[in-house]
């Protein structure tokens, strides 16, 4: 899997949030969200939450490794977990524009004025059952930005797949089984049916090979502390939730107020 790189050129603040994400503008221009690598695991979970999404034909932000140098990284300001180091860190191209579900919810729409790719809200289910994300039901972690004739939907912000930013090859382990419906935001769960709002999406989770997800778990930088017995044990997951998703949640249906 290639993933491009660029240079972080300027500090433009941080993002709010749990994991100290840092806005910074790339060295062509673009304005990205990093995260850094290191000292947790939510550039790992970002890098891979992000590529099988997007695998999956799901809305997500590419991802990109933002290369910072000793120079840039000393101008930083220290977070509590001690001084950002040099190398290279995640990044996502920051949605411009955009609004939260929450503040999507309140606009008035003027007449003609459409969110276009409503499904992709509930293929976010789907893919949150499958990678584990404890946190998509906060209002932040769904963008809504406009376009010509409408707005768009996007999913950003995968650091809590695999139930978190402090996972360990044990607690993969333990959570590859786990049938527990990951929290689902209101407005989303609202808009489900019946089964047939996931088939397509759980068609593409259950049609992803073993060798696609080596290649995205592959693309992980060895600079980011993922041992060999870590990769596996991701990618056993992986395997065996692809074939869980869809039991998960037709055994959850009573969480959707409106599956018939």
């Amino acid at each position: 899997m290639k993933i491009r790189s660029v240079r972080a050129v300027a500090d433009l603040g941080i993002l709010k949030g749990a994991t100290g994400a840092r806005i910074v503008e790339g060295a062509d221009g673009k304005t990205y969200v990093m995260k850094f690598a290191g000292r947790d695991r939510a550039a790992v979970n970002e890098l891979i939450g992000q590529a099988l999404a997007r695998s999956v034909g799901l809305p997500a932000p590419e991802s990109v490794f933002v290369e910072v140098t000793e120079q840039f990284a000393a101008g930083l300001p220290h977070v509590a977990s001690g001084p950002v180091s040099p190398g290279i860190h995640h990044g996502s191209e920051l949605i411009s524009g955009a609004m939260d579900m929450s503040q999507f919810g309140r606009r008035q729409l003027n007449p003609g004025e459409l969110l276009l790719n409503p499904e992709a809200l509930l293929a976010s289910v789907c893919h949150d059952n499958w990678v584990l994300t404890k946190d998509r039901d906060r209002d932040d972690n769904h963008l809504i930005y406009p376009v010509a004739g409408g707005f768009r939907y996007s999913m950003v912000d995968f650091s809590h797949c695999f139930t978190g930013t402090a996972w360990t090859a044990d607690s993969v382990e333990q959570g590859t089984f786990l049938r527990v419906l990951m929290p689902v935001h209101p407005i989303i769960a609202e808009l489900v049916r019946d089964a047939g709002a996931f088939s397509l999406t759980l068609d593409r989770i259950e049609g992803c090979g073993d060798s696609d997800i080596h290649e995205v778990v592959s693309a992980v930088p060895e600079s980011w502390g993922v041992s060999d017995e870590e990769r596996s044990c991701l990618e056993g997951f992986l395997q065996v939730r692809r074939g869980l998703v869809r039991s998960i949640l037709d055994a959850n249906a009573s969480v959707f107020p409106n599956w018939r």
